[in-house]
């Protein structure tokens, strides 16, 4: 028969974390207050063997215990150490009895004055008087027990350190944010007992006590601060407890709904046994949440008042004519100096300045001022000239009403228009008088301004024009009107040099200048006024240059009865000079209408037609039905022979491409020369010459295949 393998052995399962806690607990306890503790940690199980010294062996009943941690159990002869155990219950009627309040005293470890004379160097005084004395500097410390109760329960030790002024020493983001320089717990480790003191009777006098009034106090903020810091738990104890409290409503939910879902409608025709389902679930989710509900309780278990011993040197600084006393405080438990604090900064300083108000600064916040020279802190306030940056106390600057800066008293006046205290900076001078005041009060000159570099004027020198309503300084008096206007305004009058404003003077359309009403006439045809007038050379009628103008033509001087304004480029063209299109007879403008180049004649846009050779236009008189002007049909006949190499266009780029491939002849009309070449296989080619003496040059080049002329022939 098989045997059934063995399991392995299983090691002892460590114990719980708390159970690890509470043993620490037990074994600090017993050893502060001078018991001898072994511990035997041959097994997982850690046991401890107690010799009680006479205070607790009263306490106790015994000289000797043997404590047990581990939650089976115990042995013969330990005795469990658990929360709610009578020997945990005895540990804690102890404590209560002794912790109530306890007073100790430092041990002074540091002697000697050097440290004390030598913490601070005074720059600008010295020492007239020094007085030294010892005193006890107490800190206080309390204890509390913070009880978190929901579904579960927890409790939490917190203890914060204070001094005989409320600060905090130990707790980050109060009054002292820095950690403090001294070990505390073990500061109250090496605290000795307050030496007793006998009346004159020679009895035993109990310990000083502080002030009630000020331990009320000290508690009170010392409560404070233990229940911002149970505020500050209570967020992660609620992240655990709401997912317990979802669990256990869930459940309830899930119960419920299945106990309704079963109930049949036949059996419950009135939703009677629904109803009390749904009474009972919404009883049960209230218990629920009241018993998932979180309280805390901040009860006080004990404070400490630790006394040590502190030496005290008050001296009086004199810089000749102020005096000002600083006290420097060494801690003789620690050694650690307390320097008087910067007034402006608040930081202990050892290179101290005395300023001239007395306030003890250290070196950063120190200034002087550039006006009388004395000494200010920072928090007395220095500050810069916004004009020449030189820093001056709050005697020797004056705050500018503008800008709200301090200026110096060189860089400041009273604005004349206002009557404020305004710096230099946001005054100007006025660039016309020279008066300075705000800038608010001066206006933009109209005349003098650029883009660059604008010019202020004050009211009084600010005159505005009427005519483009700006103000400026630069004005003038109109000689026609007597009207002052601005510069810009104002304009000489072409013909007499006055000087005149607008609406005393217009603009000749003639020549473009500004004359005066005294030097303008009115015209008799118009009615307008102008300055010179011209007569016509027909009916010697004087107009203005609007009514009289010159013929395009001949140059005479027309008006509108003798002369006629072109519809198409607005050419005055004198009746003498009029041409008509030889076609139509509608009036064509001369200066811009060519005649035809074969008859002469004038021919308008609509009778203009272009020949399908040579490609220039002529009179639709002068272009057969085939498309080729009386020129290009006669070159047959009258056409010249021409040699190649007498060519006057060779040097033409593109005519010069086709000159040796063709045989040349030559017609001419009245304006153009046409050269008509003849090639192989039927080609042909056609260069147009332009001969006027302005404009001589090559103005068509053009070739033609056998088929093109075929098309030419059949009229397609």
């Amino acid at each position: 028969m098989a045997r059934k393998p063995q399991k392995p052995a299983q090691p002892n399962p460590a114990p719980p974390k708390a159970d690890t806690a509470l043993a620490d607990f037990t074994e600090t306890y017993f050893t502060q207050f001078g018991a001898t503790v072994h511990t035997n940690q041959s097994t997982a199980d850690a046991r401890l063997d107690v010799q009680l010294p006479p205070a607790l062996a009263t306490h106790f009943g015994r000289e000797q215990v043997r404590l047990s941690f581990h939650t089976s159990e115990p042995e013969s002869g330990f005795e469990l150490v658990a929360h709610g155990s009578r020997v945990f219950d005895q540990m804690m009627t102890f404590l209560d009895a002794r912790s109530a309040f306890s007073v100790q005293r430092a041990p002074a470890r540091y002697a000697g004055g050097e440290a004390l004379m030598s913490a601070i160097r005074p720059t600008n005084a010295s020492v007239s008087r020094l007085r030294l004395q010892e005193r006890m500097r107490t800190v206080f410390a309390f204890t509390w027990r913070i009880t978190y109760r929901a579904d579960d329960k927890r409790q939490e030790i917190y203890t914060i350190w204070m001094d005989d002024d409320g600060r905090p020493l130990t707790q980050p983001g109060a009054a002292e944010t820095q950690p403090p320089a001294v070990d505390l717990e073990r500061m109250l480790a090496d605290a000795e007992a307050v030496p007793a003191e006998h009346n004159e009777a020679g009895e035993l006098l109990p310990p000083k006590l502080p002030p009630l009034t000020q331990l009320v106090r000290l508690a009170e903020q010392a409560r404070n601060y233990a229940t911002f810091h149970a505020d500050v738990r209570c967020v992660s104890h609620e992240a655990e407890i709401l997912p317990r409290l979802y669990k256990t409503l869930n459940r309830l939910l899930t119960y419920y709904q299945q106990q309704i879902d079963e109930i049949q409608t036949a059996r419950d025709p009135e939703g009677e046994r629904r109803r009390v389902l749904e009474a009972d679930l919404q009883r049960k989710v209230a218990e629920e949440i009241e018993n998932h509900r979180l309280r805390v309780e901040v009860e006080l278990l004990g404070y400490v008042a630790l006394e040590t011993p502190t030496a005290v040197a008050d001296l009086t600084l004199t810089t000749g004519r102020r005096e000002v006393t600083v006290r420097v405080e060494q801690d003789r438990y620690s050694g650690k100096l307390r320097r008087p604090p910067c007034f402006a900064c608040g930081a202990e300083t050892t290179d101290l300045t005395i300023d001239y108000r007395g306030h003890i600064t250290c070196e950063r916040c120190t200034h002087l001022c550039a006006t009388c020279n004395e000494l200010v802190c920072t928090a007395c306030g220095v500050a810069p000239c916004p004009v020449c940056g030189a820093e001056n106390c709050e005697n020797c600057g004056s705050v500018c009403w503008a800008c709200g800066e301090r200026a110096c008293a060189q860089h400041i006046s009273v604005c004349p228009t206002c009557g404020d205290s305004v710096c230099h900076s946001c005054q100007v001078e006025c660039a016309a008088c020279g008066v300075r005041q705000c800038k608010s009060h001066l206006r933009l000159d109209g005349v003098a301004s650029t883009q660059d570099a604008p010019a202020l004027i004050c009211a009084r020198c600010a005159v505005r024009c009427p005519g483009c309503q700006q103000y400026s300084a630069h004005t003038g008096v109109c000689s026609a009107s007597g009207q002052r206007f601005c510069e810009n305004c104002l304009t000489p009058c072409a013909s007499c040099g006055q000087i005149v404003g607008p609406g005393f003077y217009q603009i000749d359309p003639a020549d473009r200048k500004p004359y005066c009403h005294a030097c303008l006439r009115e015209c008799p045809i118009c009615h307008a006024l102008s300055h010179s007038m011209t007569e016509c050379t027909i009916c010697q009628r004087s107009g203005c240059a609007t009514c009289v103008k010159r013929c395009v033509v001949c140059a005479r001087s027309v008006c509108t009865e003798h002369g006629m304004k072109m519809p198409g480029c607005g050419h005055v063209v004198c009746n003498r000079d009029l041409e008509e299109c030889c076609i139509c007879h509608d009036l064509v403008c001369p200066r811009c209408t060519d005649s035809c180049a074969i008859c002469t004649r004038f021919h308008c846009e609509r009778d203009t037609v272009g020949c399908v050779q040579c490609g220039q236009e002529y009179c639709s008189d002068c272009v057969n039905s085939m498309g080729l002007c009386a020129t290009c049909a006669a070159v047959d006949v009258a056409g010249v022979a021409v040699d190649r190499r007498a060519l006057a266009w060779g040097a033409h780029e593109q005519a010069q491409a086709v000159a040796p491939h063709y045989h040349w002849v030559v017609i001419s009309n009245r304006r153009y020369d046409i050269y008509v070449g003849e090639g192989a296989m039927m080609s042909t080619a056609v260069v147009v010459v332009d001969r006027q003496p302005d404009r001589r040059r090559v103005v068509h080049v053009r070739r033609f295949s056998a088929l093109d002329r075929l098309r030419g022939m059949l009229g397609v």
